[in-house]
């Protein structure tokens, strides 16, 4: 039987003892490629999994560190950005499963494995900024690529202005211009 990829992000947990373990996960560009359009065009990161077991519970301490490449809202090109997370995941046991909330996980106990595959992917995209765009330079000029921006031209408010005020001067030439003609079909009309 052929494994999946985000099977390699599973833990086993009946085969563990109680106590404490440590597990650690690599992540590229092929996990992020198992989540289709995310924005993440890819990265490398490694996640690091204490876990605690227990005979009711397990107590999941993650550490996710590494940089991912996302698309700058500027210019279009590639951004790296960093990721720093540090979280914790509760996993209990029950035969009545409740939704994962994003701090505790129900699975059935005839369940073998923890799939983590989808908390880490959630952490990683919940950790990156809202607002992705290059940095500036010391003239406080974006880091952006110059070419695209330029091909991306943004008007000042004064050209702004000038566009609005033209279009509303087209637009009412051309209302009046149906106001007569409608006004001159009434017209005959009438006569």
């Amino acid at each position: 039987m052929e494994m999946k990829l985000l099977d390699a992000y599973n833990i086993p947990w009946k085969g563990l003892s109680n106590g404490r373990h440590t597990l650690d996960f690599e992540i590229d560009d092929r996990f992020f490629a198992e989540f289709g359009e995310s924005g993440i065009q890819g990265g490398r990161l490694t996640a690091t999994v204490e876990l605690e077991k227990s005979a009711t519970m397990l107590l999941l301490h993650v550490l996710i560190r590494g940089e991912v490449a996302v698309e700058c809202d500027r210019c279009l090109g590639e951004l790296r950005l960093p990721v720093d997370y540090e979280g914790d995941l509760t996993v209990k046991f029950s035969a009545e499963v409740d939704d994962y909330d994003g701090e505790v996980l129900w699975i059935n106990p005839a369940e073998e494995t923890v799939a983590l595959a989808q908390y880490i992917y959630e952490s990683i995209v919940l950790n990156l900024p809202y607002r992705r765009v290059h940095g500036t330079d010391a003239n406080d000029e974006p880091l952006c690529d110059k070419e695209m921006l330029a091909r991306f031209r943004i008007i000042t408010p004064e050209e702004f202005e000038a566009l609005e005020a033209e279009q509303h001067s087209l637009t009412a030439t051309e209302e009046g211009d149906k106001l007569r003609q409608l006004k001159s079909e009434l017209e005959k009309k009438n006569k």
